[in-house]
């Protein structure tokens, strides 16, 4: 199932900012989440008010994958910018994260699935370029 391509935000408008993480275990393997919609993404969510967006990033793992985290280097991120469905332009401050997890623990209706897979796999099922991108990076691969 093809995803809708997200539209980049490159406008000064309103930015609602989020974090999130890209979780690989000891296995070296990458967490994906499959949203009830149906397309994969890494967990991420709001940055709520007094709340950084390294201690989102752990709490939205946490909240939609049942995974507990730890982020071995919380000075280095990287971001990505979309308009979502609803219009809204958001900032996504990303994580590098690890766990010693094999398997998710799903609880959220809007997440009804989840597993770790090879990164490769990854790059194949995840639904929106930008995350695709933002794999590479945080792997250090190329195209």
């Amino acid at each position: 199932m093809a995803a809708a391509p997200r539209e980049w935000n490159t406008g000064t408008a309103d930015v609602t900012e989020g974090a999130g993480g890209v979780v690989v275990n000891d296995e070296g393997k990458v967490l994906l989440i499959r949203h009830f919609n149906g397309t994969w993404v890494f967990p991420k969510g709001h940055v709520d008010p007094g709340e950084t967006p390294l201690e989102a990033a752990l709490r939205e793992v946490v909240e939609e994958a049942g995974v507990e985290c730890l982020c071995p280097d919380p000075h280095t991120t990287y971001t990505t910018n979309y308009v979502n469905a609803r219009g809204e332009s958001r900032r996504i401050t990303w994580y590098q994260l690890s766990t010693d997890a094999r398997e998710p623990q799903m609880s959220e209706p809007l997440f009804p699935e989840g597993e770790f897979v090879e990164p490769s796999e990854a790059l194949e099922r995840l639904s929106f370029s930008e995350d695709r991108r933002l794999l590479r990076e945080v792997l250090g691969v190329g195209s």
